[in-house]
């Protein structure tokens, strides 16, 4: 997704700062668009790599307007299934990593732009708001950086002109599907195949990129209209998947709480 943003934004006459793990994935953007890209090399588990993106940023351009967080990856498996040291992993990625980037954005935006102020969009996941289809450390990574960006929302001041959104994504037809760059785990005690993580892991095993309708040019569009709003939301769901999956778990939620509500009350110390 962050390539087709890249291209979009170029094409449309932008300047970009592409931050990447391989800057030579964009030779061939640099070669056509020179000066109006500036590629650097960034691992968001690295604080100095990211603080230096942003200092290169601000010598080869002065400023920055917007900032899309996408970093992040997944790998499939039931919670039970994950080593621990990819789960790890994928938090120092997907939660530590893009706070990281979340944390030096804001203090460009105050410290470093001429008027101040930006915005930050945050290359969140429906799995942050319910339950990833075995992918739980994920889900988990997505549901954190959701916790931590509404409270960072909360606590700027407004006179700092900072905007952050969610934008909450289904499924898009990246290289990240179509070259199936993800590992896969299984454990042996989940053996009944009608369970999620066997109908799931059945299901990538034969998926056909063709099959996924998400299109990355088209969100790349849309992340641009997101970006030009005046009043932009703190939560906005991109891709079909969200309206379809989320009222089926926002209704049982509904039902659960208010079965149960009144075991809130009644806990305070006596007199």
């Amino acid at each position: 997704m962050g390539l087709s943003v890249t291209e979009y934004l170029l094409a449309e006459g932008h300047n970009v700062v592409a931050a990447v793990r391989n800057p030579d994935s964009m030779n061939a953007l640099k070669g056509k668009y020179e000066d109006r890209i500036l590629v650097v090399k960034v691992n968001v588990q690295s604080k100095e790599e990211v603080d230096a993106g942003f200092a290169q940023a601000q010598k080869h351009f002065s400023r920055i307007d917007v900032v899309y967080n996408n970093a992040g990856y997944s790998a499939v498996g039931e919670v039970e299934a994950m080593p621990m040291a990819d789960a790890k992993d994928m938090f120092e990625t997907n939660f530590f990593g893009a706070t990281r980037v979340s944390l030096a954005a804001i203090k460009f935006f105050r410290e470093v732009n001429k008027p101040i102020g930006g915005r930050l969009i945050q290359a969140s996941s429906i799995y942050g708001i319910l339950p990833g289809g075995a992918s739980g450390f994920y889900s988990a990574s997505k549901y954190a950086l959701e916790g931590v960006t509404e409270c960072m929302a909360a606590e700027l001041d407004p006179a700092w002109g900072i905007s952050i959104t969610l934008a909450e994504m289904g499924f898009f037809r990246t290289n990240f599907v179509k070259n199936h760059t993800y590992k896969v785990y299984s454990h042996p005690a989940y053996t009944a195949p009608n369970l999620l993580g066997n109908v799931t892991r059945a299901m990538l095993a034969e998926v056909d990129p063709q099959m996924i309708k998400g299109d990355p040019d088209k969100l790349a569009r849309r992340l641009y209209e997101l970006a030009r709003l005046d009043d932009p939301p703190l939560h906005v769901m991109l891709g079909a998947e969200g309206p379809a999956m989320l009222p089926t778990k926002l209704e049982k939620d509904e039902k659960e709480r208010e079965k149960y509500s009144q075991w809130a009350f009644g806990l305070e110390f006596d007199g």
